[in-house]
């Protein structure tokens, strides 16, 4: 373990050197090998910084859950169609006999299409001179390292925002449903409506399409409730529990899915130089969905992300532009091309706002 924080100290290091170095070129009025000013300098000029890069594209700021509902697919191309497969077709029983010497019988199957369009999503911040020459090495990289996780923070809040605005209307799912009784009331131990909703909304979705959903995303609040609810942790724990509460696996096991995420990400709902005012993104809903483990064009899911994935095209990489002399300052960019679309609507169910008053 020791070692390895020795080897990540000293990645760091030399990344910070490597810094300098760059802004030392710059004030000289050359680019390294390149032997151009600043001032000519095109989009072909910046740098992609490797490590950063790396890390940006591991990092998930906690309660993130957005680029695990929907599986990523990469595209060659920014806009396209994709394939809708009919389900109606898969599920009919044929007959399957053949006769001796006549051809197997032959089938169709009805294909139909849908587009995507991948927005380019970016954004940037300045490392200014006087910081970045008022820094030592070791703290040149922590500024570098702090402005790259900003953008990411940034970028992941509104793809969570995004995706979860458009699970948690029931316009863009097969059915939905609002809970019967509040959950908050069977939190204090009462009633187990919690378990009930959510085997009905499985049981929903299986019957609607063929096919088990293998996923639940809780919101917070409604985790919360469902966390605390007398019935489930007595089915967990036994009766009397001892005190426990399940965890998002036990939870997964009790209700036969894959698995169990919780959006725990808030954001802040006050205007721009007014008092934080935190909210829940995913609030008290719960969304019952099936989505594939592996992406595949054969396989149907509530949705996908389109990801336009090609040499050249930001990617989640760290972008490091050329020094502007004018601004005396170094933009550190990062950006992607996506596109979220719903593919499979009644692969889904919605149990909305399960902590309301009903």
């Amino acid at each position: 373990m020791k070692t390895n924080i020795k080897y990540l100290l000293m990645l760091v290091y030399v990344s910070a050197l490597m810094v300098m170095d760059t802004i030392n070129r710059a004030f000289a009025g050359t680019v390294g090998h390149m032997s151009m000013t600043w001032g000519g300098a095109t989009g072909r000029d910046l740098h992609i910084d490797v490590m950063l890069s790396q890390m940006a594209m591991g990092y998930r700021p906690t309660g993130f859950i957005a680029d695990t509902l929907f599986p990523i697919v990469e595209v060659d191309k920014q806009s396209n169609l994709y394939l809708i497969f009919d389900r109606a077709d898969r599920t009919r029983v044929e007959d399957t006999t053949r006769a001796p010497g006549t051809q197997a019988r032959r089938v169709t199957e009805n294909v139909g299409s849908g587009n995507y369009f991948a927005t380019n999503y970016a954004l940037a911040a300045a490392a200014v001179m006087e910081d970045m020459m008022n820094a030592d090495p070791m703290q040149l990289a922590i500024l570098i390292n702090g402005k790259a996780t900003y953008l990411l923070d940034k970028l992941l809040m509104d793809w969570e925002f995004r995706v979860a605005k458009m699970v948690c209307s029931g316009a863009n799912v097969g059915s939905y449903a609002a809970p019967s009784s509040n959950w908050q009331t069977g939190g204090a131990g009462t009633n187990g409506a919690p378990l009930k909703d959510v085997n009905q909304a499985i049981d929903n979705v299986q019957g609607a399409t063929g096919v088990a959903p293998n996923r639940i995303v809780f919101g917070i609040d409604a985790w919360k409730s469902f966390r605390r609810d007398t019935t489930v942790r007595n089915l967990i724990f036994g009766v009397n529990n001892g005190g426990g509460y399940p965890s998002t696996v036990q939870a997964a096991n009790l209700l036969g899915v894959d698995m169990v995420t919780v959006g725990g990400a808030y954001q802040n709902v006050g205007q721009e130089a007014a008092p934080e005012s935190l909210a829940s993104v995913w609030k008290d809903n719960v969304l019952v969905y099936f989505a594939p483990q592996t992406p595949s064009v054969e396989q149907p899911s509530l949705g996908y992300a389109f990801r336009w994935a090609h040499d050249g095209l930001p990617n989640m990489q760290v972008e490091r532009h050329p020094f502007d002399t004018k601004t005396k300052s170094q933009d550190i960019e990062i950006g992607y091309y996506q596109a979220e679309k719903i593919t499979g609507a009644s692969y889904g169910f919605l149990l909305p706002n399960v902590n309301s008053n009903h």
